[in-house]
């Protein structure tokens, strides 16, 4: 669904104010403009001051006219954005793509690191996927450079992913949105949506843990501009001591959602209120192909390589299983079950720096995540399997020990001729 808010502002302030208390910033006088948020778009109708106050001065939709041809640009829009948003699932031409598609997460223990390095994950198998925009998923342009690889291993006690995604090396330091940036969404609530992130149909000011009940997501979000390549992020002592889900040093983010206009930090309200205890429990660490992240690098060796080099970005991350969490903010994962997820990618194409709204996305809904028992495992590396050699070698050894001592036994028995000789004669 669209939702329609109508604001009128002066010349002086260059402000447009919302029903519902929303500022929109705009320049020019008697004009309109859109401003699509989400599901929520702002149509605006831009007057002259109707006093030298500095203050914005709110008018009375009443007291002012508003056009036909307004009302005819405003059907249109709501036309053309119900068909470009991917929140209604019948809005996209190709929402089959990918959906449901299974990715395993086999019991590997003790052999990834996070570091950014991704040679320990070369026997894993993965899945790939094209990458197309979420709001308008058009087959005919997706992500230039290539496909996303995602493969996702756990040890019994914390579970790990990696996201590989060919591009060029595009780094700006302390400029988010001219840096690559990447995201995992897992449904937590029974009618968690993939659409609208959460899919639930209250706005900004109503929703919350009651009325958007059954709709939570978990986020994970991890924006590189402020992460030296090859170091780790996330949860850390300073903003776990503040009960919330940001990691300031790092902005590798461990969030929530109810929809797209009602998310925050763990532990947080959409409006920004503290709502009760919690922490970032992620950690995770980038990299591109063309860096060599074998020394440690530091913030001064910033930008790590050279711009506009060909190769692959390379992402890890792991979190545990079970978190302390008891908002309704995290997903919790059990070995032997299924689970809801998909991934997301910010890239500055052409060097054009990225909006929100501007994310690729591995599927237009849901793909599954199986977290396999220890009994279930298959590799493609033959060294996982040390634990069967170990055990073949040892039964080897029993055969022949058992060998050895009937040998010698039947000896013994066969020479009847020699004499007992005591050892006190000797």
């Amino acid at each position: 669904s669209v939702v329609f808010r109508l604001g009128f502002c002066t010349k002086t302030c260059r402000k447009c104010m919302l029903c519902s208390g929303v500022w929109f910033l705009h320049k020019d006088p008697l004009s309109l403009s859109f401003t699509h948020t989400h599901t929520v778009l702002v149509v605006c109708v831009k007057l002259p001051c109707l006093s030298h106050s500095s203050a914005m001065e709110e008018v009375p939709p009443r007291s002012v006219f508003l056009p036909i041809s307004v009302v005819v640009l405003l059907l249109a829009a709501s036309l053309a954005l119900a068909h470009a948003h991917n929140d209604d699932p019948s809005s996209s031409t190709n929402c089959e793509r990918n959906v449901g598609t299974l990715i395993q997460a086999a019991f590997v223990p003790g052999v990834i690191t996070v570091d950014g390095n991704s040679s320990d994950w070369l026997s894993i198998p993965g899945q790939s996927f094209t990458l197309l925009q979420a709001i308008n998923p058009e087959p005919d342009h997706p992500y230039p450079f290539g496909q996303l690889n995602i493969k996702v291993v756990h040890d019994g006690i914390n579970i790990f992913f990696l996201l590989e995604v060919p591009g060029q090396f595009l780094y700006a330091q302390g400029q988010k949105h001219k840096c690559p940036a990447v995201a995992l969404m897992f449904g937590i609530g029974d009618d968690a949506a993939y659409y609208n992130m959460g899919g639930c149909h209250e706005t900004w000011d109503t929703c919350s843990s009651t009325t958007c009940k059954g709709h939570e997501v978990d986020i994970m979000h991890f924006s590189v501009h402020n992460a030296i390549a090859g170091r780790l992020y996330g949860a850390n002592l300073i903003d776990n001591m503040n009960g919330t889900g940001k990691d300031s040093f790092g902005n590798l983010n461990d969030l929530f959602a109810w929809n797209a206009h009602c998310h925050n930090f763990d532990g947080l309200s959409p409006n920004g209120k503290v709502i009760g205890v919690s922490q970032n429990d992620w950690h995770g660490a980038w990299s591109h192909s063309s860096i060599d992240i074998s020394y440690g690098l530091v913030q001064s060796d910033s930008p790590y390589s050279t711009s506009g080099r060909n190769g692959t970005y390379v992402f890890e991350f792991v979190r545990p299983l079970r978190t302390t969490d008891h908002l309704q903010q995290d997903a919790q994962f059990t070995i032997g079950n299924r689970h809801r997820f998909v991934a997301a990618l910010w890239y500055p194409v052409n060097n054009v720096p990225w909006e929100s709204s501007e994310h690729y996305s591995a599927s237009c809904d849901w793909l599954h995540l199986d977290i396999l028992p220890a009994t279930t495992v298959k590799t493609t590396d033959d060294s996982f399997r040390w634990v069967d050699a170990v055990g073949v070698f040892s039964l080897l050894c029993s055969i022949a020990a058992f060998a050895i001592s009937a040998t010698v036994g039947l000896w013994v028995r066969t020479k009847r001729g020699l004499r007992f000789q005591s050892i006190e004669s000797l």
